[in-house]
């Protein structure tokens, strides 16, 4: 076998075994977040379908709490500052 040719094999060889090293890091990795997540959230799969359905009842008034005091923050694209007032108390412009 030619020298060129045995380089070329060793090159992806050594290519394919960092892939091998590289994924098998990232997948550990992918476990270990998956652990965290299911660790967290595993009172969940405790809850009855009464606990639930509160809880999704009591989801709807803070997603729109969260949405109205959104809309109230000055949208700075339209001149509006999003700082607070100046040194000398005048409110910004």
């Amino acid at each position: 076998m030619r020298a060129g040719v045995w380089s070329r094999l060793w090159d992806r060889g050594e290519q394919a075994w960092n892939r091998h090293v590289r994924y098998r890091e990232l997948y550990r990795h992918l476990d270990r977040r998956r652990a965290e997540v299911k660790a967290r959230t595993a009172w969940m799969a405790e809850l009855t379908e009464e606990e639930l359905a509160e809880m999704l009842r009591g989801l709807n008034p803070c997603v729109d709490a969260i949405q109205t005091a959104g809309s109230d923050v000055p949208d700075p694209s339209k001149g509006g500052s999003m700082t607070g007032p100046t040194a000398d108390d005048t409110p910004p412009t």
